[in-house]
């Protein structure tokens, strides 16, 4: 018996310095662990949702205002654990890409596929076009729909992606241009509320406009890139039939203001030739739009100064005064596709300058379509007057003369 409660009296013994032991030994320390990503992007006015950590009792310091873009930071802290998440906010209106010529690209079978590019501009950053990324394949020898994407990122971190849509049409289908390309030339745009103090026929009055771009929405037309006339003229391709292309010289407030909405709404495809001198990076800041591309109409050469052609001083300049012109322009507009000549007076040191400083094409205001083998960089527009009937009009974008 005696035995028997020792044995008890050991055991108990034991247990309890078990369960002092058990009782002394450091618990497994929790670890803090962020729930969501570390870092997150979200809209401008959007809400903000805190998904907090896999730990109850964090301290966190730090708020994101999503009324105002700008990078946030937030810090939480467990007992000695600290981290981080970075939150963006970001205007997506921010960032606008316009592409190069028509969203749906039209490519016969067997012709090379010409990459028009696009052009990225940003309200803070300004132009994003040497960032864009473009990815996807076109095989012009298989007909069929390819898509190729832009992708480009501002500095607030923000994405935007835009689809070009490639149709390789099958030879025996497609049905190219046979008459040249009309380049047509505009000026100015008014309205009734809004009328020249001297009416002349270079302003198109705003209804006209509406119902040209309306025609030419509803019956199809395409609408190239400087890139792709480029290689029409040299050969390279065909363009499809309906082919026309939409130009506005010296950036005037009438078609920046109530053209520009036009274009939009007709989703047509549209160029804009500023002076950059006449606030050229605010103008094209401020209007940025998917269908509108901003080219050179030069810095500063937008003026008299001679007594030859339509009397512009481009006659009177050197072929480096001409390239430092033009480079300084390039600064402002940062695209070099297509090049209108002041006044339309064209030189020979002008041609040369030109060429030197990278342009596709580049045009007089002489009246004519473009065909192949003409030289690019002296090309006709087939002019556009406010006076013209609709009819005219039509006669001229179809191509029956």
């Amino acid at each position: 018996m005696k035995n028997h409660m020792k044995t008890i009296y050991l055991f108990l013994i034991f247990m309890l310095c078990l369960i002092f032991i058990s009782g002394c030994s450091p618990q497994k320390k929790t670890i803090m662990k962020l729930n969501g990503k570390k870092e997150i992007s979200i809209n401008i006015s959007d809400i903000y949702k805190e998904e907090g950590t896999n730990v109850e009792n964090y301290q966190i310091e730090g708020t994101v205002n999503t009324s105002k873009e700008g990078t946030y930071t937030l810090n939480y802290t467990y007992e000695d654990q600290t981290l981080t998440r970075t939150v963006h906010v970001v205007d997506p209106n921010r960032i606008t890409t316009n592409l190069n010529g028509s969203k749906d690209t039209y490519v016969k079978e067997g012709d090379p596929y010409v990459e028009s590019g696009c052009h990225s501009i940003d309200k803070k950053d300004g132009n994003l076009s040497d960032r864009v990324k473009i990815s996807g394949n076109v095989d012009t020898e298989v007909p069929g729909d390819y898509k190729v994407t832009y992708r480009v990122t501002n500095s607030a971190g923000y994405t935007s992606e835009t689809i070009r849509n490639v149709h390789v049409i099958a030879k025996e289908k497609f049905q190219p241009v046979k008459n040249g390309v009309p380049v047509l030339m505009y000026h100015y745009v008014y309205t009734d509320k809004d009328q020249p103090e001297h009416w002349n026929n270079n302003y198109i009055k705003d209804t006209e406009l509406k119902k040209q771009l309306k025609y030419l929405r509803s019956e199809h037309f395409y609408y190239p890139s400087w890139t792709e006339l480029r290689a029409y003229i040299d050969g390279k391709i065909s363009l499809p039939k309906k082919s026309v292309i939409l130009t506005f010289d010296d950036g005037q407030k009438g078609f920046l203001k109530y053209g520009i909405p036009l274009f939009e709404k007709y989703k047509v495809p549209v160029t804009s030739f500023v002076i950059a001198k006449n606030d050229g990076k605010k103008k094209i800041q401020k209007y940025a739009s998917p269908y509108v591309s901003f080219q050179s109409h030069s810095y500063g050469m937008h003026v008299g100064g001679s007594s030859i052609g339509h009397g512009g001083i481009i006659f009177n300049m050197t072929k480096e005064q001409i390239v430092k012109d033009l480079k300084k322009c390039q600064k402002i507009v940062q695209n070099t596709e297509a090049f209108a000549y002041p006044y339309g007076d064209v030189s020979e040191n002008g041609i040369s300058a030109v060429e030197e400083t990278g342009f596709l094409c580049a045009f007089n205001t002489h009246n004519g379509k473009v065909r192949p083998s003409d030289n690019p960089y002296d090309l006709t527009r087939v002019r556009i007057c406010g006076d013209y009937s609709f009819a005219q009009f039509k006669i001229l974008v179809n191509q029956t003369r």
